[in-house]
């Protein structure tokens, strides 16, 4: 058999072992602890040094060290003799790592294995949570979709309430993402009739995944609608008495505590509700701590959840809707770490909503951040350096490319302000229609409120294309179009108000210079 020794780092030690516990009847494996506490801050030549130290000359077939070990490996191996190359950047891919090596394939000194052999990475990632899954059988199943006690997989579900706007545009969405289910909201003055038709409307559109119903109170239901759905929402201990006339043993039902102020308490009721639904045959039962938003025991519900999560053995709901629909920071964000706990908790369930404006794309956002969350599971890594790319940086990049100016040996003229200069003829209006997905440009004659001509599109540059064939518009007007068409696009996709003439965006230095708040507090001396 093949002998490796697997160079770890102090941080990674423990789950390198748990790895290496699993490959034992495939290889002979050994793994070195190194002085290096994480791989980016150590060089090749420091465990070049410290290897030849306390190894000298090696008799292993090979020596991985972590791929993000900065430098070439090469060093390593002139000082120990053995053939050393670096493996992945994550613990979580060494089995594929050693894989490659038994199969032949030649690894770098100087390049991760899983940035060399990226493609391959990708299709092991595939192939190992195919295996996960298909290993597991669920605790049960609802609407045809089996709902398992640990993930993965994490059901994703999308609350709708019947008031929404786009209500099927939304519902689609969710299908394209690969969301598991719909939940139809109600507020606290339900319209049954409207509830009814929305929920017929929702399983035409949703054949195969998981119909909910979430209403403040679910005990004052109809028959029928709680037979129709399945999954009955905000189920308390108090109301499963009157609740066990509509339901049967097929009913799925999220069962929530009856207080949130005491951890025991809330505890105590919850299995309660349990209890009171086994003794009348209902064992679909998922469990939703209520998760608050942040400064109103946002922390304290965390503790709620993962309290429940060990002493209560059903599948749990995590509804992220109530931190970043509660919070004036972008939801990509928020959402990705939303994700990540959901996986770390054992949730097997994420209710998520796109009501607010600030919320739009939320539900491509959970989509993105539940398969980097499943990356970061298999990898035993952190969710980063997602393969495929797969991220939710929208805004801003995890790197930037220095740029190489060709030479110029000219005069370089240095641009402050130019004065601005009226068209003689035109002048133009622009709108973004963020319902409609479009940019209105209006073309207005100069001096007057003459509407010319109208231009809707979704492309600036051909809107721009357009209205210069047909427009003699001056250079510097051309110029400044294009500008603001590019500023309206920007505003389209991120789901901003667009005005002309302003900023679409500000970065968070630009803000705090320029707000009045007094609890911005200077540090300056009195």
């Amino acid at each position: 058999m093949m002998k490796v020794l697997l160079v770890s780092t102090q941080s990674a030690y423990r789950t390198v072992l748990e790895i290496v516990k699993e490959l034992a009847q495939d290889y002979v494996i050994d793994v070195y602890p190194s002085r290096a506490v994480v791989a980016q801050f150590t060089t090749c030549e420091e465990l070049a040094e410290e290897l030849r130290a306390r190894l000298g000359r090696c008799s292993y077939d090979y020596v991985i060290i972590p791929g993000l070990v900065r430098g070439s490996a090469k060093v390593i191996e002139e000082a120990i003799g053995c053939r050393v190359y670096k493996g992945s950047k994550y613990a979580g891919d060494i089995p594929q790592v050693l894989k490659l090596l038994s199969e032949g394939v030649e690894l770098s000194k100087e390049v991760p294995a899983d940035e060399l052999y990226a493609s391959v990475f990708t299709s092991s990632l595939q192939q190992l949570y195919h295996s996960q899954v298909s290993s597991k059988k669920p605790y049960f199943e609802v609407g045809g979709v089996g709902v398992y006690l640990d993930p993965p997989p994490l059901r994703l579900l999308l609350e709708v309430l019947i008031s929404t706007k786009g209500f099927e545009e939304k519902i689609s969405r969710a299908i394209e993402s690969g969301f598991d289910g719909v939940v139809i909201g109600c507020e606290s003055k339900c319209d049954v009739a409207l509830l009814s038709k929305y929920l017929d409307r929702a399983r035409e559109l949703f054949s195969e995944g998981i119909i909910g119903v979430d209403v403040a109170r679910p005990a004052e239901l109809p028959r029928d609608i709680v037979e129709s759905v399945d999954l009955l929402f905000n189920v308390a201990h108090t109301d499963v008495d009157r609740l066990s006339r509509s339901m049967s043993s097929s009913s799925g039902v999220v069962v929530i505590p009856s207080t949130v102020e005491n951890l025991e308490e809330s505890l105590r009721s919850v299995k309660r509700a349990i209890s009171l639904l086994n003794e009348v045959g209902i064992t679909k039962v998922v469990v939703d701590p209520l998760l608050r938003p942040p400064g109103a025991g946002f922390t304290e519900s965390l503790i709620r959840f993962y309290t429940s999560r060990t002493q209560i053995s059903y599948p749990h709901l995590f509804g992220t809707a109530n931190v970043y629909e509660m919070i004036d920071a972008d939801s990509h964000g928020v959402i990705a770490l939303l994700m990540s706990m959901a996986m770390e908790l054992s949730a097997s369930m994420v209710l998520a909503t796109e009501e607010s404006t600030k919320a739009c794309g939320a539900i491509e956002e959970h989509a993105i951040a539940r398969h980097m969350a499943y990356v970061s599971y298999l990898k035993k890594s952190p969710p980063k350096d997602i393969p495929g790319g797969l991220d939710l940086l929208v805004v801003k990049s995890k790197g930037l490319k220095a740029q190489h100016l060709p030479a110029f040996e000219g005069p370089t003229k240095i641009v402050s302000t130019v004065e601005f200069q009226q068209d003689p003829k035109y002048y133009v209006k622009i709108y973004v229609d963020l319902t409609r997905r479009e940019i209105v440009v209006d073309v207005m004659r100069a001096g007057s409120e003459e509407l010319l001509a109208r231009f809707v599109g979704s492309s600036p540059t051909s809107l721009a294309r357009a209205i210069v064939k047909e427009f003699d518009l001056s250079t510097e007007h051309a110029a400044y179009l294009g500008y603001e068409l590019g500023k309206a696009e920007l505003a389209l996709k991120l789901w901003r108000e667009y005005e002309q003439d302003s900023e679409v965006l500000l970065t968070p230095r630009e803000k705090l210079s320029s707000s009045k708040s007094s609890l911005l507090l200077s540090r300056k001396k009195a």
